[in-house]
């Protein structure tokens, strides 16, 4: 250690935060990405560096945990669905783009006198890939392109299968891959992901019914992540493996546009993830790199490698299925970018000792320019595919904005969680109501409806979205809420209902009947007693007439956005008159939700056949009629009372179709009216 070296404390985790806070101004600066800026850094400080920061435990163990969030993040961001809706594409181009490189790799560096395991594993570093430019395609517009969607899919299927031979050659070092090897690897996996898979999700969604303290349920999401990865390590899988599959079995039940999905992000991409790759940069030996060639050979064979085969394998794929030359360069771009499963594949395989300190340097030269070469691929090419799909697929088109009254303080964060899925997927706007009716002690409820709107508003913020809060002060709520609708141009009201109907309310209640009486917007009445967390499927009840309604697509996206956002399977229920109608709609929308048909067999029935389809974990979701409009019938004014009590232990929304919209707004009825 030299004089330079940091031993306080507090001043230690000074300089680390400040190393986090100014390493990605600079690069951005220099129009690097923030990872190569802190990868920088870390060599700089590091004990082959200035030696400032030394190499002590404390480091090394946030370094390791860092890697295992990178790979639970990595598990949590892969959209399944998209997966599922792609797989036949998905699972090809991942195959192509792992055997590829993973076969031409590993004979290149078995050519250049490197063993047969470490062959395989630096060929398994270039094999998969990580999504540095993705932001880029969200920006543009482009993430329902059939590239992109294939592209992302396949990388499930190449970090997997790395992921995979990453944990046979670190088990391999310390014994022999005989029968008994197989045998013992394959059976205790197999015990692993069956427990991972089918357990796990029961547990997290039995958690979360009934514990809704976010900060709570994230050391909760840590929890599963850290036991996933000591229980891989227990039967010989890398724990980098259980902390990806962790990610994999809560990305269901962790929706994207939730308060904890932004929890679980910001923590790691503020602390965990920099420190992973501060630490990456100190264990760099920047004199090695210096004063051996070895390091720059290995790092533009390495970089040869990887540019040859993502092509080859991104101009196979594009032949294939008969992509576009943008397109084709897009997946390259997407593909050839390496950080995540490279960075662990190298971390463990240098603590293993099969690599050594040039393959290390090597490789942090290979991501610091594919993650730069490749974004710039990316953004030139995906520029050009938002032009050629303009007018079909990125119509600009007015997104509705939504209202949500609230009188309740704990019914708050349920009626949020909604629309804040919403928000990410379709909504423009959210602004949160509440009434004072009570014009006797004015000031003290003015101070409870501030303390509600403020709750409300940190609880937006923290999920990363910003609400509109709204207070007034009539006799009437039902009038506020129809006028508030109408001042801020909402589309849709999100209401919450107790579940109960006395024998003097017609249907709900006389707030919530009368803003369907007097409302033209879309409305939808929640009774959510428990967290959408909890909700593994939605089961929407359409009644036949409701196609008829000039407001009924707006609420069919609806329902399809919310089912995207909770990553959940859609069970669409009907008569077989109307399913073909909606089938055909549906595909026109192009959305990545899993969805399937049940046809009604017994109409007069329909409560029973819906009982016996329902499993514990489902949201109801059901198209309402409003009287005097055209799908209304007597039995319609029933249905909230008879789900209220058949379904009391369930999630479910009742929707209401609202007006037309009109074709500049994006929402056109598609259904025939005969």
């Amino acid at each position: 250690m030299t004089d330079l070296t940091i031993t306080d404390n507090v001043l230690l985790f000074l300089v680390l935060i400040f190393i986090i806070l100014l390493a990605p101004i600079l690069s951005r600066q220099a129009r690097l990405p923030g990872v190569v800026g802190i990868i920088i850094a870390g060599i700089a400080v590091g004990p082959n560096g200035f030696n400032i920061i030394a190499m002590t435990p404390a480091i090394e163990l946030l370094g390791a945990v860092g890697l295992l969030y990178i790979m639970l993040l990595a598990g949590l961001d892969i959209n399944l669905l998209d997966f599922k809706k792609n797989k036949n594409k998905s699972i090809l181009f991942g195959l192509i783009t792992f055997i590829i490189p993973q076969v031409f790799g590993t004979i290149l560096f078995k050519l250049m006198g490197f063993s047969w395991t470490a062959s395989i594993l630096i060929a398994s570093m270039f094999a998969s890939h990580t999504l540095v430019a993705y932001p880029i395609i969200k920006k543009l517009g482009i993430v329902k392109n059939r590239a992109v969607l294939t592209t992302v899919g396949g990388t499930l299927v190449a970090d997997t299968l790395a992921l995979l031979v990453l944990a046979v050659v670190a088990r391999s070092v310390d014994g022999v891959l005989n029968f008994n090897f197989w045998l013992t690897l394959t059976l205790f996996s197999t015990i692993y992901f069956v427990i991972a898979i089918y357990l796990l999700p029961l547990l997290g969604r039995f958690f979360f019914r009934f514990v809704d303290d976010g900060i709570v349920q994230f050391h909760f999401v840590l929890v599963i992540a850290f036991l996933c990865a000591y229980m891989a390590r227990l039967i010989g899988i890398e724990p980098i493996v259980g902390a990806f599959i962790a990610g994999l079995v809560l990305n269901r039940i962790v929706p994207r546009a939730s308060q904890l999905m932004n929890r679980v992000q910001f923590f790691g991409d503020s602390f965990f993830i920099p420190l992973f790759l501060l630490y990456i940069g100190m264990i760099v030996d920047i004199e090695v790199l210096l004063t051996s060639p070895t390091s720059w050979i290995i790092m533009g064979t390495m970089l040869t490698a990887n540019v040859i085969t993502k092509y080859v394998s991104s101009k196979i794929t594009q032949k294939i299925y008969g992509f576009t030359k943008a397109e084709g360069w897009v997946i390259f771009g997407l593909s050839t970018t390496e950080a995540a499963a490279t960075l662990a594949a190298t971390f463990v395989g240098l603590r293993l000792g099969i690599i050594g300190d040039e393959i290390l340097n090597g490789v942090i030269l290979m991501i610091m320019v594919t993650c730069i070469v490749g974004p710039w691929i990316v953004e030139f090419y995906g520029k050009k595919i938002a032009h050629e799909d303009e007018g079909e697929n990125f119509k600009s088109a007015k997104l509705p904005n939504i209202l949500i009254p609230v009188y309740n303080p704990t019914k708050v964060p349920n009626l949020l969680s909604v629309a804040l899925i919403l928000k990410e997927n379709m909504i423009n706007k959210i602004s949160v109501l509440s009434v004072i009716t009570d014009q006797s002690n004015v000031t003290d409820e003015m101070e409870k409806v501030d303390l509600m709107l403020n709750e409300a508003s940190e609880y937006a913020i923290s999920a990363g979205v910003e609400i509109n809060t709204l207070k007034r002060i009539d006799v009437n709520a039902a009038n506020s809420i129809t006028r508030a609708a109408l001042e801020e141009q909402a589309d849709f009201i999100l209401i919450g209902w107790k579940g109960k109907v006395t024998a003097q309310e017609r249907v709900f209640g006389s707030v919530l009947d009368q803003i369907l009486e007097h409302s033209s917007q879309s409305v939808f009445i929640c009774k959510l007693d428990k967290s959408i967390k909890t909700n593994s499927r939605i089961v929407a009840y359409i009644p036949t007439l409701s196609i008829k309604e000039p407001g009924f697509y707006p609420v069919l996206k609806t329902l399809l956005s919310l089912a995207k956002g909770l990553n959940a399977p859609l069970l669409l229920t009907m008569e077989d008159k109307i399913s073909d109608i909606i089938s055909q709609t549906i595909k026109k929308e192009k959305t990545n939700v899993e969805i399937s048909f049940h046809k009604y067999s017994n109409y007069k029935n329909q409560l029973n056949e819906l009982s016996s389809i329902l499993r514990k974990n489902d949201m109801i979701f059901v198209f309402g009629a409003r009287q005097q409009t055209m799908s209304w019938i007597p039995f319609s004014d029933k249905i909230p009372k008879q789900y209220s009590i058949r379904f009391r232990d369930f999630n479910f929304i009742i929707a209401y179709p609202g007006i037309p919209y009109d074709k500049n707004d994006g929402f056109v009825n598609e259904f025939p009216v005969h």
